[in-house]
């Protein structure tokens, strides 16, 4: 009998591909041409032409969501700065009116909400958004600016400082929170202190975890702007290519082959496939896997799971390859 896997905890949600800084320490350096060779802290180049999801997209992939009957944390994030779509108050009230029960997160740089500062952000909250994270990049000094200009009357709270703040805890639909996060590259504590290679795009392939377990497939879906589904958020190249929202319905591509080929691997602490070789990521409560409580198992992958990973990165990836110096 085929393992049933319980939604996600949380969905990823790609507003927008492509980011207005380009920092040392993110992967999509190797998926834009932005910074010099991704070494400096911000060289004054984005990652132009951006690419959006659309509102129809959007209103396909909520729906989606709904007809589920999941409850998982919805968080618009991934591989680029949210607040550059230009229909983002569309989006966000699209979500919030089909999910009405589910927890709204934006992680933001800040970059999109420069300009009419107040009114951008309480437009956000009144379209139905429950926590904004300004990750508080110093080399950018954005969120800085953003303090300054805001007028209110929602409060910015710290986190790790503020425990409570833990910006990837589930709240109630009438939670308001603005929520300012610490650089990851200078973190020490809390659920952002921890930078990764991003599989290779943001730092040379690690084997540190190569036989470790990775909970990501089992706890989030990744949706890109297109509604791509990649194995994980991590995967910033999508080299590992699960299905599409736009052809399937959410059940079918979290139970399919491919995502349950990956897990089957991942569980018995294989790291042996792309873009997991050399991942460097290091996942909480593996112990807790497959499912809540860790009561189940997954056998060893069998002949057929093998082939469905062989097919799931054949062919190109979602997003265009830019090599990284260390991949010449």
């Amino acid at each position: 009998m085929k393992h049933i896997q319980e939604p996600p905890f949380s969905i990823q949600i790609e507003l927008t591909e492509g980011c207005n800084l380009a920092c040392w320490f993110c992967g999509i350096a190797g998926i834009r041409n932005n910074g010099i060779n991704g070494v400096d802290r911000i060289s004054g180049k984005n990652s132009k032409p951006y690419k959006f999801m659309e509102v129809y997209n959007a209103r396909t992939t909520a729906k989606k969501i709904k007809e589920s009957g999941w409850t998982s944390r919805i968080e618009f994030a991934m591989h680029g700065e949210p607040t550059l779509n230009p229909w983002i108050i569309e989006i966000v009230t699209l979500f919030r009116n089909f999910l009405p029960k589910n927890s709204l997160m934006m992680s933001s740089n800040g970059g999109g909400l420069l300009k009419d500062t107040t009114h951008k952000i309480n437009l956000l909250f009144e379209s139905g958004l429950n926590t904004l994270l300004l990750e508080d990049y110093k080399h950018a000094n954005i969120v800085d600016k953003i303090k300054k200009k805001y007028e209110g009357p929602y409060e910015f709270s710290y986190y790790p400082e503020n425990k409570a703040a833990n910006p990837h805890k589930r709240r109630r639909p009438s939670e308001k929170l603005i929520v300012i996060v610490e650089d990851i590259s200078e973190a020490t504590s809390g659920t952002h202190s921890t930078l990764n290679n991003h599989t290779g795009c943001a730092f040379p392939l690690d084997y540190e975890n190569e036989f470790a377990r990775c909970a990501l497939p089992f706890r989030e879906m990744a949706i890109r702007w297109n509604g791509k589904v990649a194995l994980c958020c991590n995967d910033f190249r999508g080299v590992y290519k699960c299905g599409s929202v736009l052809k399937s319905d959410l059940n079918k591509i979290w139970q399919n082959k491919y995502f349950r080929a990956a897990r089957k691997s991942l569980y018995n602490n294989y790291r042996d496939f792309k873009p997991c070789f050399g991942c460097n990521t290091r996942s909480m409560r593996v112990g807790l896997l497959p499912d809540k409580l860790g009561k189940q198992t997954l056998k060893e992958p069998s002949t057929k799971d093998l082939a469905a990973i062989k097919k799931a990165i054949s062919g190109k990836p979602y997003s265009k390859i830019v090599k990284r110096p260390w991949e010449d």
